[in-house]
């Protein structure tokens, strides 16, 4: 048995019935097929077969039982607010920092079982491995405990004037007021492994004016080259050569696909 089962259960306020499950949203991946790997195959029972599972299948379920707490947390929380700005904060609420924050706040990064060498550094796994168990809890006790759950450690988010505006949408309305036209999104580069790919966006506008951004997903990376975009415009000197150096590249890139680049050029 994890170790770290009862502590999670103590940070949950809930006993699972199906200690099981529990066990299986605590179970990366990556150790999947280390385990699949012994040379000697043997038939397996379905408690064998369960006992290896990853928790992949409770990440899928967890993460539709986050979106509809949190969007119903939000509907009761604020009862003047537009679909558009309730939206807009279900969408920061939900973004895989804000949960690897949550995993990371109830111990979830010690508690979870992953292979050697893996990375915390790479918040998705601690926002899958949250969903997972909110998938888990969920199966167990059902969707009182989950709401419960997230009512505690996303109430402290909340409690803002005004709807966080997410970057894209911002910098897409501040590129139409000025050229009706939309930013482009070039995927410029894809490293990482298949679990942990990363990649490296450009976002340009119709005066050629660009930015950068880097993540785990290409949604993430257009969402940082967006952020950097719309703190660049607060800047009073923006380089003309740089600019010039980024056209130039996208012009060249652009026959070839996606390219390989030195990151700080």
């Amino acid at each position: 048995m994890n170790p770290y089962v009862l502590s999670i259960q103590k940070e949950l306020h809930y006993i699972f019935k199906n200690v099981s499950l529990l066990e299986e949203a605590l179970r990366h991946s990556s150790l999947i097929p280390a385990r699949s790997s012994c040379p000697k195959k043997q038939e397996k029972s379905k408690t064998q077969e369960k006992s290896e599972r990853s928790f992949d299948r409770l990440e899928f379920l967890g993460d539709r039982v986050l979106n509809l707490c949190v969007a119903q947390y939000l509907y009761l929380q604020f009862p003047g607010e537009s679909e558009g700005a309730l939206s807009q904060r279900h969408s920061a609420l939900v973004r895989f920092e804000s949960c690897a924050k949550v995993a990371e706040n109830i111990g979830l990064d010690r508690a979870l079982e992953v292979a050697t060498g893996t990375s915390f550094q790479d918040l998705r796994i601690l926002c899958d491995a949250l969903e997972a168990l909110l998938g888990a809890l969920y199966l167990d006790g059902g969707l009182a405990p989950c709401q419960a759950f997230i009512e505690k450690h996303w109430k402290n988010r909340t409690h803002v004037q005004a709807p966080p505006q997410e970057p894209k949408n911002a910098l897409q309305e501040w590129a139409q007021e000025r050229w009706k036209t939309l930013p482009v999104y070039t995927v410029l580069a894809k490293g990482g492994s298949e679990h942990m790919p990363t990649y490296k966006v450009s976002v340009v506008v119709a005066n050629g004016e660009s930015a950068f951004g880097e993540g785990p997903s290409k949604k993430a990376a257009e969402k940082e080259a967006a952020a950097n975009f719309l703190k660049r415009l607060k800047s009073p000197y923006i380089s003309n050569s740089y600019k010039d150096n980024v056209i130039k590249f996208l012009i060249l890139s652009s026959h070839g696909g996606v390219a390989t680049i030195p990151w700080d050029f």
